[in-house]
C-alpha cells in the first residue's frame, strides 16, 4: 500500500515565504527551490523510514542545494506522512514544530 501525503498549511506558508525570497534573489531560483522540495516529497512518501527521527515523533529530511528540512510525521498504521514545516536550518526548529 502506498503512502498518502499531507502539507499542513504552516508547511504551505513557509514553502511561499522561501519561494518568494529565492525568486527575488534570481529569477528561476524559487522554481529550482519548489522542483528540490518536490524530490525530497516524492522519496519522503516512498520510504519515510529512511529519514532519521528528530525527537519522539518528527523526521527531517534535508533538502539538496538548498539549507532547508522538510520536518514530517511518518503514521505508520495509517501509512500517511503528514508535513508539518519547511524551514531553513538557521531556524530554530524546536520552538518552530511546537507551533505547528
Amino acid at each position: 500500500m502506498a503512502n498518502t501525503l499531507s502539507v499542513a498549511p504552516r508547511a504551505e506558508t513557509d514553502l511561499r515565504e522561501a519561494f518568494q525570497w529565492y525568486e527575488a534573489r534570481s529569477a528561476g531560483l524559487g522554481h529550482e527551490f519548489l522542483r528540490c522540495i518536490e524530490a525530497r516529497l516524492n522519496l519522503i512518501t516512498r520510504v519515510p523510514q529512511i529519514f532519521r527521527l528528530r525527537g519522539p515523533l518528527h523526521r527531517l529530511a534535508k533538502i539538496d542545494r538548498f539549507p532547508y528540512a522538510i520536518y514530517f510525521v511518518w503514521e505508520e498504521s495509517q501509512s500517511h506522512v503528514a508535513v508539518r514545516r519547511v524551514l531553513h536550518f538557521a531556524q530554530d526548529s524546536n520552538r518552530s514544530l511546537e507551533n505547528k
